[in-house]
């Protein structure tokens, strides 16, 4: 017969490992997505067709309801790709084969259209536009989805704060260990 050891097996505890950074971001616009067509009760906004309605070009299919960024994703450092402020809720026609009133076919109509039926909202884009901060910055991608998992719109200044308070570490250090000054007197 064969002994059974005694040893005790220790189990590792895995550290459970950071997603990173690209994908963390990529899973924020998914949750932006649906909290914003929520928001709408996943109805488009222009003509008022709700998501799961027959569509009436292609009755045997049904119509499904897309979160439109107002102010773009690709800004760079822009928190307000991720609030769900900037979104209109919009059926395919509107959203992108419309050429009379879509937001991408015909955008200056859009926006003017946009502009007279929710002026807050359009405000709020105009005033916000311009802030930036590091979406680099982990604890601040960390409140973002804390917000958008509660389905609320971003606090901005509480972005500015986090960034402030936790400052990315950056990835190039110089150190300088000449004595001489940076600056050249012009007379000597």
């Amino acid at each position: 017969m064969k002994k059974k050891s005694k040893k005790k097996s220790k189990k590792k505890v895995k550290k459970k490992k950071l997603i990173t950074l690209p994908k963390l971001r990529a899973k924020l616009l998914r949750l932006w997505s649906v909290a914003a067509r929520e928001k709408d009760d996943f109805t488009c906004i222009v003509c008022g067709v709700k998501r799961g309605d027959i569509n009436p070009l292609k009755p045997t299919s049904k119509i499904k309801i897309d979160a439109h960024h107002l102010l773009q994703k690709y800004i760079k450092n822009c928190p307000l790709k991720f609030d769900i402020r900037n979104e209109a809720s919009l059926c395919p026609k509107h959203h992108k084969f419309n050429g009379e009133m879509s937001a991408h076919k015909s955008p200056i109509v859009f926006y003017d259209w946009f502009r007279l039926n929710f002026p807050d909202k359009y405000q709020f884009i105009l005033k916000n536009s311009g802030i930036r901060v590091d979406l680099d910055n982990r604890k601040v991608l960390e409140e973002i989805l804390e917000r958008l998992t509660a389905k609320e719109p971003l606090d901005l200044d509480k972005l500015k704060e986090i960034e402030k308070e936790f400052p990315r570490k950056s990835k190039v250090t110089t150190t300088t260990t000449t004595t001489e000054p940076d600056f050249l007197p012009f007379f000597q």
